[in-house]
């Protein structure tokens, strides 16, 4: 019933709070039309002598029968229609009260007055209740005066009167019993649902900090990091150092920009300052400036302009950052080989509004998360588009600078189809002119460009192995973060390099690295998730994951550290920390080895190493059942097991410090030593049960093993 009432009720730009308002009126007048339709039935029937209360009874019916049925035609029936009624029902029953020879004789009419001052409680303008009360007020005094000079009618007996006093009374009575108990159920629910949303509001805005301390951690790292290094190796850090060093820091400019230019919008501060040019050839110099970033991502950007020139009034910063922030959005969700476009145009009967539509063929919006777009503390976070880096503040500033210049902004998406933001201008000819020959002054755009789109290249990684030196992956999508770790890391480990999450853990299943090191917020799968892969994997749950993030706060590192991150570093960081983090665990998984001696490990298992103990016992089960099986080897073994020869060396070596080969021949001798110990079996017949057939071998590796021959042992 509530949904096909909320289907039926709703329309559009009707909020929560007037959509509940709207049912309870409606369910309301269902009531009232019902229970006053009965008791004129029961009244024609009872007191067919009553005619005025039967005409009575068949007005209200009348009148509240519009509000079941009216609502569910026309949507939105004004406050207005509402409120006249009500008025119309206080002057009958006052009409009705008069005929029947005032108060005391009307059977208890006054008190449906008094019921109608409580349905109209559920109005949405309460001044409308209050003036209702008045004219109720009113229409008591007006009896009251008027009692000395009425008649009663013959039919209206003492018994008729009591008769009509009780039954309205009680029904009055219910109902307004009923009604209120509703009314104040539906504002506790209100309540509720304002506590809810304050809640999610207090939840975002939390987001958002969350997320722009991000985008001040990041460049502040490679600031921190490129100055150490120009000051270790000015002649090899210099140029390229001061470089980054000045990009990042119109990076945090342009994020401090972004937030002082929307506490202006607040307050309304902010400046505006037309000019009267042509904004076609503005809008297409401004595309220009991005052609480079939408060729390195192979995407097509094409502006369809308005025909000829047109002159009209704009705010080149505004446009430039209205124009700008769209453009960057659909160039970082657009998938490579894509497209965007850029169209302008004239539109409405007189051409008044000027119109910039730009459109993509990414990946979309839900159609459930459209309306939010451009909340400041909303974020689309959907498994279906992947996650960009960015503050959250561009859409949210965008629809704030059209609004300033008195304009509209409006989105069209299909998931999977694209996406189409359109924003429209109204056409003015009033601001001093501009000449177009004089080049244009575009102050921010280069650090908007570096802060959305300039990356540096990443290095490259895992070419050259060195055995000696542990492998390290590095999991994070600022490919200057990542030039940073590289150089400080490489003198020490061997490094592999990925771009975001999903990257990260096909890397970690192929190479199996000695560690890794990612960040949380990236691409396809955060951090969160990579880690939780990492450690449910058979194959790469030993490796030490190191958490390297912007995201500081507690509830991260809590979260971090219960998926089994080893450790949580935070950026901006200390390079001599990170590198001791590195060490000590890499330092840590001796122990591990240690505790993988030949079959010392089964006697004692517990949940910290549940995984790697599953892994060693089922290996060793396999190997001790195969023990007399010469040709047994590590092809065999990986088949047993499903996985690739990679993936067991790797995952083996880093848990035993041993290979295959070594651990099976180890395997081998220690059964052989057990059964010279405890059986009347002669060296043969050990050396075939243990899987050697050349007897001068097992021997041989027998008496290096122990430092005794095996034929001594045996006497």
């Amino acid at each position: 019933m509530d949904k096909w009432l909320t289907r039926a009720l709703s329309y559009p730009g009707i909020n929560k709070d007037s959509l509940a308002q709207e049912k309870l009126y409606w369910i309301a007048s269902v009531a009232v039309t019902t229970m006053i339709l009965c008791l004129t039935i029961v009244y024609h029937i009872v007191f067919p002598q009553l005619r005025i209360i039967i005409y009575y009874g068949l007005f209200l019916t009348a009148i509240y029968i519009q509000g079941v049925v009216l609502p569910l035609i026309i949507h939105s029936v004004g406050v207005r229609y509402q409120f006249i009624n009500s008025v119309l029902v206080e002057v009958a029953t006052l009409i009705c009260i008069l005929k029947l020879g005032g108060i005391p004789n009307s059977g208890g009419l006054i008190f449906v007055g008094l019921a109608i001052v409580f349905f109209t409680l559920n109005f949405r303008e309460k001044s409308h209740s209050v003036w209702i009360f008045i004219i109720y007020v009113i229409t008591i005094i007006i009896a009251g005066i008027l009692h000395p000079y009425l008649t009663v009618p013959a039919e209206m007996t003492p018994a008729v009167n009591i008769s009509l006093f009780v039954i309205n009374l009680l029904w009055i009575s219910g109902f307004a019993g009923v009604f209120i108990m509703n009314f104040i159920s539906q504002r506790v629910k209100l309540e509720q649902f304002e506590s809810f949303r304050l809640r999610e509001l207090d939840e975002a805005r939390t987001k958002l900090y969350t997320n722009m301390t991000h985008e001040f951690r990041t460049p502040l790292t490679i600031i921190l990091g490129m100055a150490d290094l120009i000051a270790e190796k000015p002649e090899k850090w210099l140029d390229e150092g001061l470089k980054k060093i000045e990009n990042n820091s119109k990076i945090l400019l342009h994020l401090v920009n972004q937030m002082l230019d929307l506490s202006k919008l607040e307050k309304g501060v902010m400046p505006i300052n037309m000019i009267q040019g042509d904004i076609v050839l503005y809008i297409r110099y401004l595309i220009e400036l991005f052609n480079s970033v939408a060729e390195s991502k192979q995407i097509s950007l094409k502006y369809l302009p308005h025909p000829g020139h047109l002159i009209i009034d704009y705010d080149p910063d505004k446009i430039l950052e209205i124009v700008s922030n769209i453009i960057s959005n659909a160039l970082k969700y657009t998938q490579t080989g894509g497209h965007v476009e850029v169209r302008t145009d004239l539109a409405g009967k007189t051409d008044q509004n000027f119109r910039i539509i730009i459109s993509d063929n990414g990946p979309g919006i839900p159609e459930d998360k459209v309306p939010y777009i451009f909340d400041r503390f909303f974020r689309i976070e959907n498994p279906a588009i992947p996650s960009v880096r960015g503050s959250g503040l561009g859409l949210a500033l965008t629809q704030e600078l059209v609004k300033l210049l008195n304009g509209s902004i409006g989105v069209e998406s299909a998931p999977g189809v694209g996406t189409e933001f359109i924003v429209s201008l109204p056409v003015t000819n009033n601001a001093p002119f501009f000449d177009d020959t004089r080049p244009f002054e575009i102050k921010s755009v280069s650090t908007f460009l570096t802060h959305h789109e300039k990356l540096t290249p990443a290095p490259k990684s895992g070419e050259a192995i060195r055995p000696n030196k542990p492998l390290l992956l590095i999991v994070e999508d600022s490919r200057d973060v990542i030039q940073y770790l590289y150089h400080i890391l490489e003198p020490d480990f061997n490094v592999l390099t990925a771009l975001n999450g999903r990257e990260g853990v096909n890397k970690a299943v192929e190479f199996v690295p000695d560690i890794i090191l990612s960040d949380i917020m990236m691409p396809e799968m955060d951090g969160i998730e990579l880690l939780n892969s990492i450690k449910n994997d058979v194959r790469t749950s030993h490796i030490p994951v190191v958490i390297l993030t912007a995201r500081a706060d507690v509830a991260s590192r809590i979260e971090g550290l219960k998926k089994g991150a080893d450790a949580y570093i935070a950026k901006p960081f200390n390079k001599e920390e990170l590198q001791l983090q590195l060490k000590k665990l890499i330092e840590l998984r001796m122990k591990m080895q240690e505790r993988y001696a030949i079959g010392h490990f089964i006697d004692h298992t517990d949940e910290e190493y549940e995984l790697e103990d599953s892994f060693m016992q089922k290996i060793h089960s396999i190997m001790t059942e195969k023990l007399k099986d010469e040709k047994f080897n590590i092809q065999a073994l990986c088949h047993d097991l499903a996985m690739s020869r990679t993936q067991v060396y790797r995952k083996f070596k880093s848990l035993t410090n041993k290979t295959v080969s070594d651990y099976l021949r180890s395997l081998r001798l220690h059964k052989a030593k057990e059964i010279l110990m405890t059986s009347k079996y002669n060296v043969t017949e050990t050396a075939y049960m243990t899987g050697f057939k050349n007897l001068s071998h097992f021997s041989k590796v027998f008496t290096r093993e122990f430092g005794i021959k095996p034929s001594d042992f045996n006497k």
